[in-house]
């Protein structure tokens, strides 16, 4: 089992970054590397079909929601991993706060936590340049 976290501290409350990132469907909205969000019930379980820049799609099922996380699993998609589960968070710090990405997976090939990791850098640098100029 793999393990993959990043962190970054924004000169935001936590309020106002939950609000840009805290919506299970909202990830099109801050997220470069996804083109497309579509909401889909399967079983009366919340998913969402991500549509990715470059090609190529991902289904994701919210694990669940609780105050300013939430949890996920991927059921299909082409990143190399398996039976990977993530928690996206923020935390107040102060007046500011920090976003915390981390993820759990079975890896499917040699360069599963730089995919990963890539993916999660991508995000945050996007919220920085949001919320810290």
């Amino acid at each position: 089992m793999a393990l993959v976290t990043r962190s970054l501290h924004l000169a935001a409350s936590q309020e106002e970054v939950w609000n840009q990132i805290g919506s299970f469907q909202g990830l099109v909205d801050w997220h470069p590397a996804v083109e497309s969000c579509t909401l889909e019930l399967i079983d009366g379980v919340e998913h969402r079909r991500l549509g990715l820049a470059g090609g190529g799609e991902i289904l994701e099922k919210l694990l669940g929601s609780e105050g300013g996380s939430y949890g996920y699993a991927i059921v299909t998609g082409p990143l190399p991993v398996s039976d990977y589960r993530s928690i996206l968070s923020v935390v107040a710090a102060g007046e500011h706060s920090i976003v915390m990405w981390s993820s759990t997976f079975v890896p499917a090939g040699p360069d599963a936590e730089a995919a990963i990791g890539g993916v999660y850098d991508a995000g945050l640098a996007a919220l920085g340049e949001r919320f810290n100029g």
